[in-house]
This record gives structure tokens, C-alpha cells and sequence, in this order.
């Protein structure tokens, strides 16, 4: 007989309250503050790359090598946030977060850069899994949506934000560690923000005598919305690996100077400001699955694009890109949250986050390999043109998602 789980009674807000909002600010902040270390890898790879001499396949293996602990703790973290309180987890990894960021700019060579990325990873999956999962606890399923579209504009902001910042110090510094250093402050102030305004949630306060219920529960969401999902992780781990190598080619093949390229990496997440919220909204309304189905067809043709216009029109596919990446982002991540029993939400988004960082992980050096044999520019825009007949694939069989 499998004893009882005893809860607290979760505290319902609402985005027309004033609780609500401070809630969803503060929340918004800290994914501000969350990703302002771990979006500096990608954009400021080019420096790096000069400052230590590294190859493609060396480049990709940093991007790998923090993707792939990135994903390994999401899922186990996910399920500490639901077994002793999402607020916990949360205020604790950004305090680490800022931490790490500040010995990760110290870093004096290759492998010490590599190992500190390695463990940068594994803090980093403290965040959106227990996060996303409070948040779903405290907004009602009819808002559910747009809160947590409006929450990831946190990170599109700071995607943005960072970047730019970033690729302005480095110039005026002369040295890449100088925003890992720099912005380590903000992820504490958001901690202390944190731990004032959410509810406060003890996680599970007893534990079932089954010790594979947590599997069982999974493997319902995975019979439930699996193929939609497994597809939506398609698209993801293509993204990760073109994202990844996004500046070195807009540098080494377009000739783009190296901190204007860090902003053009940013655009993307700079119109999911506008894509997240709106993609929350309609889910609310039309479905999850009709806006993730509607966002996989754009992502192929919008990348697709990007290999073929000439410099001065790169702008107009970043955005149709930004847009359609925030479309899938944000109803997938509900979308799993919704199927998931409300014990288990972290665990089950955590196991997503997994899957996706984790498979990106793999593609990100995998690219690097194929760049370092036929050259960056075949190798992204053949990767574009699979992502091109993945759209229509999907669209062609939309009705068996």
C-alpha cells in the first residue's frame, strides 16, 4: 500500500492580480539574471577561439561539453525540486550560478575552461524545470500559457542583452572573461528577490513505497504527447547546433565583424520578447499543439534562409527565426507541464530539458567534426537545408502528431 503524498495547498494568483504580477516579475527577473552567464559562450566564441588558439572541433566540444552537463542535471534536479520545494532549488543555483560565473572567467587555459563549463552546466539546470514547474503550480491552467510566455521573455531579454553588452567589453577590454566576471551580480540580487516573493512550497512530504512510480508517471506523458514532443526535440537539437556556430559562421563566412556578430547572435532571442508572450496566449486559446506545429513549419525555412540572402537582409530571417523558435519553446514546455501529474511537473519538464540539451550536446561537436572536414559554410548550410525538409515533413504529417 503506497502511503500518502501530503502537499501544501498551492497559492493561486492570478496575471490580473497585483500578486500575480509581482510574482511573474520577479520570476521574469531571475530568468533575466539566470541566463546572464551561461548565454556568453556561443557569441563570444570567436574570441575565445582566438584567445586559445582552438580548432572547430575544440570549439564545439566547450559548447558540448556544457550542453551536455547542462542536460544531464536537469532531470535529476527536477526531481529534487518536487521532492523538497521549487523555491529551494531555484535560490540556491543562482547564488552557485553567480559563483561559477566568476571562475569561469578565471579560467587561464583550454582544459581549465572546459572542466568549469563542465560543472557551469550542471548549476545551470537549476532553474527552468523547478521554475516553470512553481510557476504552473501558482497561475491557473487558463493562464498558464501566457504566464509562462511572459516568464521566458526573461531569457530572450537577457539572450539579447548579454550578448551585446558582452561583445562591447570584450572590445573595450581586450579580454573574453570580462562579462562572466562582470555580470555575476545579478543572479544574486534576483536570489534574494526570490526568496521573498514566491510562495513557499515544501515539495513532497512523504515519500510512495513505489519506486518506480516516478517512471510510470513519465512514461504516461510520453504515451500522451510523445510524437509531438520527440519531433519539437528535433527541431530543438538542430537549433542548439546551429545556434552554436551561429557567430563563427556569420564571422568566418560572411565576413561579419566579431562583436557585430554577437549581436545579430542575440536578435533572435531579442524578438522572442514578442514571440513567447503571444505564443503563450494563442496556446491558451487555440492549443498547444496547433502553435508548436504552426512554429516547426517556419524554424526549417527561416534557417534555410538565412544561408542564401546576403549580408545586409540577414536581419529578416533572425527574425522570422526568433519568432518561430519561441513559438515551439514555449507551448512544448507548457505542453508537457499540462500532461504531467502536478508532483511530478519539474521532473517531467526536467526529463525534457534533459533530452534536449543532452542530443544537442552531441550535434554541437558533431557539427564542428563535419566543419572541420568540408569547411563551416557547407557544413551550416547543409544542416539548414535538413531543418528546410524537416518543416515540411512535419507539416505533411500534422495530423499524426
Amino acid at each position: 500500500m503506497e502511503s500518502q503524498v501530503a502537499q501544501l495547498e498551492p497559492e493561486r494568483v492570478s496575471l490580473r492580480t497585483r500578486r500575480g504580477r509581482e510574482v511573474l516579475t520577479g520570476f521574469t527577473a531571475a530568468h533575466f539574471s539566470h541566463h546572464m552567464s551561461n548565454s556568453l559562450l556561443n557569441p563570444l566564441l570567436p574570441f575565445i577561439r582566438d584567445a586559445f588558439g582552438l580548432s572547430y572541433s575544440q570549439s564545439g566540444l566547450l559548447v558540448s561539453a556544457f550542453a551536455m552537463s547542462l542536460g544531464f542535471s536537469n532531470a535529476p534536479i527536477g526531481y529534487l525540486a518536487d521532492r523538497f520545494g521549487a523555491r529551494l532549488v531555484v535560490v540556491v543555483g543562482l547564488v552557485l550560478t553567480a559563483i561559477i560565473s566568476v571562475v569561469v572567467g578565471m579560467a587561464g587555459s583550454y582544459w581549465q575552461l572546459l572542466a568549469f563549463l563542465i560543472v557551469m552546466g550542471l548549476i545551470h539546470g537549476s532553474y527552468h524545470a523547478p521554475a516553470s514547474a512553481l510557476m504552473a503550480r501558482v497561475f491557473p491552467p487558463s493562464e498558464r500559457g501566457s504566464a509562462i510566455g511572459l516568464h521566458i521573455t526573461g531569457g530572450h531579454l537577457s539572450f539579447f542583452v548579454a550578448p551585446a553588452l558582452a561583445g562591447w567589453l570584450v572590445t573595450r577590454t581586450g579580454t573574453w572573461s570580462t562579462p562572466y566576471i562582470w555580470f555575476a551580480w545579478a543572479p544574486i540580487v534576483t536570489a534574494i528577490w526570490v526568496w521573498k516573493l514566491a510562495p513557499a512550497d515544501q515539495g513532497q512530504q512523504g515519500v510512495s513505497t513505489d519506486r518506480l512510480a516516478v517512471f510510470k508517471e513519465l512514461g504516461t506523458v510520453v504515451r500522451t504527447v510523445g510524437p509531438l514532443v520527440s519531433a519539437s526535440i528535433v527541431f530543438q537539437v538542430a537549433q542548439a547546433a546551429l545556434t552554436a556556430f551561429m557567430t563563427l559562421y556569420l564571422v568566418d563566412v560572411r565576413g561579419v565583424e566579431p562583436a557585430w556578430a554577437a549581436v545579430l547572435f542575440g536578435l533572435p532571442q531579442l524578438i522572442g520578447l514578442l514571440g513567447a508572450p503571444a505564443a503563450g496566449y494563442f496556446s491558451d486559446r487555440i492549443g498547444r499543439r496547433a502553435v508548436i506545429l504552426l512554429a516547426m513549419g517556419l524554424m526549417g525555412p527561416s534557417f534555410f534562409v538565412l544561408t542564401l540572402v546576403p549580408n545586409q537582409f540577414v536581419i529578416l530571417p533572425l527574425i522570422v527565426l526568433g519568432i518561430s523558435a519561441a513559438m515551439r519553446q514555449t507551448p512544448t514546455e507548457v505542453l508537457v507541464m499540462d500532461t504531467a501529474p502536478e508532483h511530478r511537473r519539474a521532473t517531467a519538464l526536467g526529463a525534457y530539458h534533459m533530452l534536449t540539451r543532452q542530443s544537442g550536446g552531441i550535434a554541437a561537436p558533431a557539427l564542428g567534426v563535419l566543419a572541420g572536414v568540408v569547411g563551416i559554410g557547407p557544413a551550416f548550410t547543409g544542416l539548414c537545408a535538413f531543418l528546410g525538409v524537416a518543416s515540411i515533413a512535419v507539416t505533411l504529417a500534422a495530423r499524426k502528431l
